[in-house]
């Protein structure tokens, strides 16, 4: 086994997936943001507003962390399983 990296720890990361909103949806539109990069989210609170082919809805983190990337900005489409965002568990 290669020796790990010195200088750092492994980062737990989690990618933040564009969901399919209605069975017909096959990408959609981050319409909002309602977090910025480097904020807190827990689980069950509010990420982004994706617009579906029927309705703007909000989007819940799944689990807690700092907001770490947002690969899909505002105005942008992501088809539905790609990621949008990372969230890291640590700052």
């Amino acid at each position: 086994a290669a020796p790990a990296p010195s200088g750092g720890e492994s980062i737990e990361s989690t990618e933040i997936f564009m969901p399919a909103l209605s069975s017909t949806m096959s990408e959609g539109k981050v319409v909002e943001w309602l977090k910025n990069v480097g904020d807190y989210v827990e689980a069950g609170e509010a990420l982004m507003v994706v617009e579906s082919d029927k309705a703007d809805m909000d989007v819940e983190a799944f689990e807690d962390g700092y907001l770490a990337a947002i690969i899909k900005g505002e105005g942008e489409t992501a088809d539905v399983g790609a990621p949008v965002g990372i969230l890291v568990a640590n700052e």
